[in-house]
């Protein structure tokens, strides 16, 4: 945007600089261009020459200065402070003592050892139903089956044929 604006001043003040060399175009209403065959079409105002302001953009660059800046960085402290428990719940260590047992049991059967003990199931009505062996079951069970098998497609296909004739001089 800078440099449009610089290019825009530069273009007018070079453009102001070719017309107060005298070397500026004529216009139609410095030949007598507001006569038109006695009629007045209400031009009262003959041609002024143009101001052309200049307006200077100055803008003021600050000159850098140090900025003090502070930072709340986070230190450990390594004081040991009580804490109060607010709920006690007990807790019980379990301690381990050792105990010797002096006396020797004599075991004279193997451990473990099976017991037989006889299991009676009641059985209200015993039922004997004949089942004709093998029973047929029908079972369907789509498998693809490919046969190898040439398969012949007719098709008439046009021709052509070029057929040069003999000519008298060859």
């Amino acid at each position: 945007m800078k440099t449009f604006i610089v290019l825009s001043m530069a273009l007018a003040i070079a453009a102001g600089a070719a017309d107060e060399s005298g070397k500026a175009k004529r216009g139609a209403w410095e030949f007598g261009g507001d006569d038109f065959g006695g009629h007045d079409f209400g031009s009262h105002e003959h041609h002024k020459e143009e101001v052309v302001k200049h307006i200077t953009v100055e803008k003021k660059v600050p000159v850098p200065y140090p900025v003090h800046v502070t930072k709340h960085v986070p230190v450990e402290v390594k004081v040991p402070y009580p804490v109060e428990v607010v709920k006690k719940v007990p807790v019980y260590v379990e301690k381990k003592v050792p105990v010797i047992v002096e006396k020797k049991v004599h075991v004279d059967r193997p451990v473990p050892y099976p017991v037989k003990v006889p299991v009676k199931v009641p059985v209200i009505h015993k039922e004997y139903v004949e089942v004709p062996k093998p029973y047929p079951v029908h079972v369907e069970k789509p498998v693809p089956v490919y046969i190898k098998k040439p398969v012949y497609i007719e098709k008439t296909v046009p021709v052509s044929i070029h057929i040069k004739k003999k000519s008298h001089w060859h």
